[in-house]
This record gives C-alpha cells, sequence and structure tokens, in this order.
C-alpha cells in the first residue's frame, strides 16, 4: 500500500511540474512578445519623430543641428548608433566621433542605400536597423537592439521556475500525506485490528480454547467436512466443562479463525466454515468491531447486544499471556 502511495505521489509530482513547465513557457513567450512589440514600437515611433529633424537639418547644411539630432537619438535607451551614410557607404556623421568617415562595405549597408524608402531590417537574433532616406545623396541609419529585453525577461523566467518548482515540492508532499491519511491510515489500522497482540492475560477459558484446537485437528473427514456427531460431542463436552446453558457458544483460535461453533439460530454467525477467518463468516459490524478490539487489546471482557442476545466476546490468554483464542458466548435477554 505505501510503495502505491509513494508511486501515485511520484506521477502527481510529475504531472504537476510538466504543467507547470508549459505555463512558465507560455507565460514567457506571451509576455516577451508583448514587451518587443511594445517596444519596438516606441522606439521606431521615437526615431520618426526625430528624423524630420535631421532631414531639415541636412537640406540646410546646419551641422549643429544635426549634431544635435543624431544625440538626441543616440539618448534612447534601446539605440546602440545612429549615424548617416552616404551613398558611397561612407560615414557622413555618426554620435561615436571616432567613427567618422569610416566606410561599410557589406551587402547589408548596400541594400539599405539602394532603397528609396523607409524600412526595418533585422540584423541579429535581437538587433534591428532602422533607415530612411534623407535625400539622393545619404541615407539615415539608426541601429537598435531588444537584447535587454531577453536577458530581464530570462531572469524572470529562472524566478518563476523556482516559484513553480517550490509549488510542486510542496504539493508533492500534501498531495503523499493525504493518501496516507485517508487510505494508508485505514489500512494500517484494519491490519491492527487484526493482529495478534501480545499483551493480555490468562482466563478461566484457557483450558477449553486448548481442548477446542487439539479437538479441532482432529474433527475433520476426508473431505474436510466436520462430522455432524463429533459436533454434538464436543457441544456437549465443552457446556458440560464450564457448567453453562449458553444459546450460542462459539471458539475462534488467536488469529480469529472459526474453531467450534454452537449457534443454532445463526445469530453471530451466518457461516459456520471451520477455520475460516470471522470476517468472511458474519456480517454484523459491532461483532466484527469487538472482535478487532479484543485483537488489539486482549485485558477486557466486551459485552454487546445482537438482536434479543447478550453476546459476551472473551479473550483467552496463554501460559506466556499471548492471545490464544476468543470466546464468544451468549443468551437470549430475559423477557424478550
Amino acid at each position: 500500500m505505501k510503495k502505491n502511495i509513494i508511486i501515485l505521489t511520484v506521477l502527481t509530482f510529475l504531472c504537476l511540474a510538466g504543467l507547470l513547465y508549459c505555463f512558465v513557457e507560455l507565460i514567457f513567450n506571451e509576455r516577451v512578445n508583448q514587451q518587443k512589440n511594445n517596444l519596438e514600437s516606441n522606439t521606431v515611433s521615437f526615431i520618426e519623430l526625430i528624423s524630420p529633424e535631421i532631414k531639415a537639418a541636412v537640406m540646410k547644411d546646419d551641422d549643429i543641428a544635426l549634431l544635435y539630432s543624431i544625440e538626441k537619438l543616440s539618448k534612447i535607451d534601446t539605440v546602440k548608433e545612429a549615424f548617416i551614410l552616404d551613398k558611397n557607404l561612407n560615414i557622413v556623421i555618426h554620435n561615436d566621433s571616432s567613427k567618422w568617415n569610416k566606410k561599410y562595405d557589406d551587402d547589408f549597408y548596400k541594400n539599405i542605400v539602394s532603397l528609396k524608402n523607409k524600412s526595418l531590417k533585422k540584423s541579429g537574433p535581437y538587433d534591428f536597423v532602422y533607415s530612411q532616406p534623407l535625400d539622393d545623396k545619404s541615407v539615415l541609419c539608426v541601429s537598435y537592439s531588444l537584447q535587454n529585453i531577453f536577458d530581464d525577461l530570462k531572469m524572470w523566467k529562472i524566478k518563476l521556475y523556482v516559484y513553480c518548482f517550490i509549488i510542486a515540492f510542496l504539493m508533492f508532499f500534501i498531495v503523499y500525506n493525504l493518501l496516507r491519511f485517508f487510505f494508508l491510515r485505514p489500512f494500517n489500522k484494519a491490519k491492527k485490528y487484526l493482529s495478534v497482540n501480545e499483551t493480555g492475560k490468562k482466563t478461566i477459558y484457557s483450558d477449553i480454547v486448548n481442548m477446542a484446537l487439539s479437538c479441532n485437528g482432529h474433527s475433520l473427514n476426508n473431505d474436510g467436512i466436520v462430522d455432524i456427531s463429533f459436533r454434538e460431542l464436543t457441544n456437549k463436552v465443552f457446556k458440560n466443562y464450564l457448567n453453562l446453558s449458553d444459546d450460542i457458544f462459539i471458539i475462534l483460535d488467536g488469529k480469529a479463525k472459526l474453531v467450534y461453533c454452537f449457534d443454532e439460530n445463526n445469530i453471530v454467525l451466518k457461516k459456520k466454515d471451520l477455520s475460516a477467518h470471522i470476517v468472511s463468516l458474519t456480517t454484523n459490524s459491532e461483532i466484527l468491531k469487538s472482535v478487532s478490539a479484543v485483537l488489539e487489546n486482549h485485558s477486557e471482557t466486551i459485552n454487546i447486544d445482537v438482536s434479543e442476545y447478550k453476546i459476551n466476546i472473551i479473550p483467552v490468554s496463554g501460559e506466556k499471556d499471548n492471545l490464544v483464542g476468543i470466546i464468544i458466548s451468549g443468551n437470549k435477554i430475559k423477557g424478550n
């Protein structure tokens, strides 16, 4: 039972971990796309807002206004560099003065200067280049990156993974303890009720139980059926031995298996199969509960009422104070 509970708990943990992983990936991708679109839109909007100023400065040959506008573009957080290329791929002006008069000769920028309209091209996994023709001789190029967004969101993603793992780990213990409480605890309790407790007291019925146990070993014929005459004989012997006239007289061994039964009206037992456990012989829950209690603690006699009969369930201890048997005796209640 415990092994099955552990397996079920582990499977629950793995399923929950898988669901949380898919949840984190879905949230991460959705958030990345959302922030990427927002930041890209804001960056392009700001560039297009300043580009008319740059175009006007180029038309007027106003170098101071041109430098000021280029510097303003470079202040945008996502912008890596802002510069103007001529048709020969030479840098006319750059936000980094050390790159002035530098020449770009790769095909990427050749394609950009050949365009007659503004465009947005991807230059790397997270890098983009915005370009806009200023006149027939020059093109404004602004390179910007969204790498910081992905870096920040990756840290957020790792934290989310940690939180989800903690949740899954806590759910592992919650499910495990719930399964133990609802399944393992009742199972162990039932086993305990049906186990033999080694603490008990010897009673006056020890001899008769030992006699029944010894007689029972010779009471079956070749087909495993109890001889009726032998049953009548043992019934008389037991009643004379105890000097009782009980209407019900049943002997169980130390494991609650039937050794002898006299119950003509089937008050206690519905079946009378020798060597069968009492669980399979009766449907009376009070009898089963009382026998289980005696098996757990055989220091006291239990008295209960079943139908119109007063039933006594008497534990019998052996010489070593171990439970050797149980006697169930009963008589009809007077006045009924």
